[in-house]
């Protein structure tokens, strides 16, 4: 028996951000990915369960270099692996904050700013005192988040595997 596919139904945002559609879709894929990767290479660093990493993901990029880096290099990770590493969990967290703010922050279309309607994104504070965060971003600023996150994605993969093969060679 076939199953009878439904039509797809048509997009149901405004025109202005019809751009953004591809490039967001990805966005959501690739960082789901590369954080699954994140806390699997965290789990296995650590010895804790992917559970128990999640808490890594609650800290400021500075922090959580500073927990996982030593930890790395305990671990036998050393020289351009560690370097890279240590650069790209910094990175990894500035681009999380990112993503968050395209995710989670009010998107609406600016009329007055130049001679075509942009599309913008505005954040409230959540804490007293804070300042509105606005935010512009191009659909190609966003492909280049997907891109990174791809690479977050593979660089946490092949470490994790590199830790559970070099604990298996060693039992």
């Amino acid at each position: 028996m076939t199953e009878k596919m439904l039509p797809e139904p048509a997009d149901l945002i405004d025109v202005f951000y019809a751009p953004f559609v591809r490039p967001l879709g990805n966005l959501v894929v690739m960082f789901a990915q590369a954080e699954a990767t994140w806390l699997e290479f965290v789990a296995e660093l650590t010895g804790c369960t992917e559970k128990e990493a999640q808490r890594f993901l609650q800290m400021k990029a500075s922090d959580a270099k500073q927990e996982i880096i030593p930890q790395a290099r305990a671990s036998g990770i050393e020289d351009f692996n560690l370097e890279e590493l240590s650069e790209n969990i910094e990175n990894f967290c500035c681009d999380r904050e990112r993503r968050n703010r395209l995710m989670h922050d009010e998107w609406y279309v600016d009329l007055f700013n130049d001679e075509r309607a942009t599309p913008r994104t505005r954040g409230l504070p959540r804490k007293k005192d804070a300042d509105v965060v606005w935010g512009s971003s191009t659909p190609d600023d966003i492909w280049q988040l997907v891109f990174r996150f791809r690479e977050y994605r593979s660089l946490f993969s092949f470490h994790a595997y590199d830790l559970r093969r070099r604990k298996g060679s060693s039992d």
